[in-house]
């Protein structure tokens, strides 16, 4: 979506007149041509309606005054990209939109539709995106590697995880064992980390909980269970509630029975009430999670949007996880989503990766339903 202002020259030329669309019941759409009477426009898709008499000049507004007074008017017109021209024909397209409001009405302005060239792949350098704003369509650059983080910086993340990290992915294995054991979830876990400080502290752990119901009762384990008291969600409910605890509010101001954001089992009591994060952090920036398995799609997004700094995980789930970005054993099956490092359509990026030890590569590793949603 652009501003009328903003198009490079040769599509101002090629859109003028910038026509406005009505804009609710009370907007008069005999009002919304935003051109001068002597205007023409080769491009318009149907006869464009006759502009409304100019009003007798009043003595007290100046010439400047009705040019400002347009160019406010120029603001509030948007041209938006719709589609590739190979996926519909302009008259099939033109009916289409002619369904929608407000062009579905009787004395409507038809729409008006041009064919613009844009670049199919995003620029690289703020250079190329000033040339290519000029000549073909306004354009962002964004001053990052949009192909995945530099190896050079896996490598650096690595090391410094390398050696806690196994015991960290055994107490998330020990908060699934737990919660499956009392039949509530999947055994499926969670660890919360802050590695900020001086000694690395379990900030949150948690199990998965979706065969609880919001009565804490166990419920049928059929189709999806509760989505939403997945480990993940869990485990960032529970720093929340750390946080508001330690400022010297009452958690259970967040309690949501459909949440199940309540510690359940030892291991997740016991870190749970340890006081050993700060009250005013922002969401979990600076914290690392440690997960059995790659999370799903809205539990790597809930993790993108919670601002974590790293994602370490055991076993990789391709068909339904969100974080890799690669296939089901290097084939072209999967999701693919790589949703850990998309910064020219997320607004957060961070570390993830599946994490094995050298000396456990062939030890029997947990069978899990290839279809789950962690």
């Amino acid at each position: 979506m652009v501003q009328f202002k903003y198009l490079p020259p040769h599509l101002q030329k090629q859109f003028y007149p910038p026509t406005r669309l009505p804009r609710g019941d009370l907007d008069d759409p005999a009002t919304v041509l935003l051109s001068s009477p002597h205007s023409n426009s080769p491009s318009v898709s149907g006869p464009p309606p006759e502009p409304p008499p100019s009003p007798s000049p009043s003595p007290s507004i100046s010439h400047d005054d009705v040019v400002d007074d347009s160019a406010e008017h120029f603001d509030l017109v948007r041209f938006f990209l719709l589609c590739p021209t190979k996926y519909i024909q302009h008259a099939d397209l033109l009916a289409l939109i002619r369904t929608c409001a407000p062009f579905d009405t009787k004395n409507a302005l038809p729409p008006r539709v041009f064919y613009v060239t844009v670049p199919t792949l995003a620029p690289i350098s703020a250079e190329q995106s000033a040339t290519w704003s000029e000549k073909y369509w306004p354009i962002s650059y964004k001053n990052t590697n949009p192909y995945g983080p530099h190896p050079s910086l896996v490598q650096r993340n690595a090391a410094e995880i390398e050696g806690d990290a196994g015991g960290w992915l055994a107490l998330a294995n020990t908060a699934g064992k737990q919660i499956a054991a009392k039949c509530l979830g999947e055994s499926i876990g969670v660890v919360v980390v802050d590695r900020t400080k001086e000694t690395p502290q379990v900030i949150a752990v948690a199990g998965d909980c979706r065969w609880r119901s919001p009565s804490g009762a166990t419920e049928e384990h059929t189709g999806t269970g509760n989505v939403m008291a997945h480990a993940v969600q869990r485990a960032i409910a529970m720093v929340a509630k750390k946080r508001l605890r330690l400022a010297g509010t009452d958690p259970a101001l967040l309690d949501r029975s459909l949440f199940c954001d309540s510690p359940l089992t030892e291991v997740e009591k016991e870190y749970y009430e340890r006081d050993n994060t700060a009250s005013s952090g922002y969401l979990c920036v600076d914290l690392d999670i440690y997960l059995t398995n790659e999370p799903c799609v809205m539990c790597s997004m809930a993790i993108l949007h919670s601002r974590f700094r790293r994602c370490i995980f055991s076993t990789r789930m391709p068909h339904t996880g969100g974080m890799t970005s690669d296939g089901a054993d290097d084939t072209s099956t999967g999701l693919r989503n790589g949703l850990f490092w998309r910064p020219s359509e997320l607004n957060w990026k961070f570390l993830a990766w599946e994490f094995k030890e050298d000396d456990k590569e062939n030890k029997a590793i947990p069978q899990f339903n290839k279809m789950l949603h962690v």
